[in-house]
């Protein structure tokens, strides 16, 4: 049998995209993918708090949720594209 296909999302680090995507993953979840959802760490803590059963979706299957740097220090304007 072989493995599922493995789908790597990475959205823009803005609220809009990531609700988005995160979505996009639950549906392609459904549909038998296997998800790697990347973050920065500072949405990372937002989104794994808004998803229920730590990272399982209705059905309990499991998106991977991977939380890289932004660079920017925790008081830095993250609104500020310039």
């Amino acid at each position: 049998m072989s493995s599922p296909p493995h789908v790597l999302v990475l959205p823009f680090p803005a609220q809009g995209h990531v609700v988005s995507f995160m979505a996009l993953s639950h549906g392609l979840v459904e549909q038998g993918f296997r998800i790697t959802f990347v973050n920065t760490e500072f949405n990372h803590g937002r989104v794994a708090v808004a998803m229920s059963d730590e990272g399982r979706d209705a059905a309990g299957r499991r998106i991977r949720m991977v939380a890289i740097p932004d660079g920017l220090a925790p008081g830095d304007d993250r609104n500020d594209l310039g």
